[in-house]
């Protein structure tokens, strides 16, 4: 909230962790690189930024020998537009054939549980097949269309590139 977060700005400025410039409604705040925490806080940051690098490298390689079925394997939501809050699932799709998609969600979800229990996410997957890629293109679906905003593209094509293969196979 608003006055959460004036509150949280007030108290980081009176223990030094940020400095605030500016009046009124024209306050600038930025950190204080001499605080006497700063290098503790620039290493919890740049810890963060290798735990998100491990979480990706875990979503990549958790298609595992499935990968020459999978035409798309993607983060999209929050978590991909960097809006994500404490609790947030890591949203994650994949575009594979019908006859194989079951089994490839399945073990995807299965070689995340270790490394989502030991990263701290929560990973939250979604299996698509070409008919359902076509289906929510043709109907403009408000969330495929964010999907396609969003989504950053660990393996495969991108999720347009096989709506648009879907619409030229419809076509030809």
């Amino acid at each position: 909230s608003k006055t959460g977060t004036r509150q949280g700005l007030i108290s980081l400025e009176e223990c030094g962790a940020i400095v605030t410039e500016g009046s009124g409604h024209s306050r600038l705040h930025r950190f204080n690189h001499d605080y006497y925490l700063a290098p503790q806080i620039k290493a919890l940051f740049g810890a963060e930024s290798v735990r998100f690098e491990k979480m990706i490298d875990a979503v990549r390689l958790s298609a595992g020998e499935q990968t020459p079925d999978l035409s798309s394997l993607f983060v999209y939501g929050s978590v991909a537009r960097g809006e994500d809050r404490l609790g947030s699932d890591l949203d994650i799709g994949l575009v594979a054939r019908q006859e194989v998609l079951a089994g490839i969600v399945e073990k995807v979800r299965e070689n995340l549980r270790q490394s989502s229990r030991s990263l701290g996410f929560s990973p939250s997957v979604v299996g698509l097949d070409l008919d359902d890629v076509s289906r929510l293109d043709r109907d403009r679906d408000p969330w495929w269309n964010s999907v396609l905003e969003d989504a950053i593209v660990l393996q495969g094509a991108r999720p347009e590139d096989l709506a648009a293969r879907v619409r030229e196979r419809a076509d030809g």
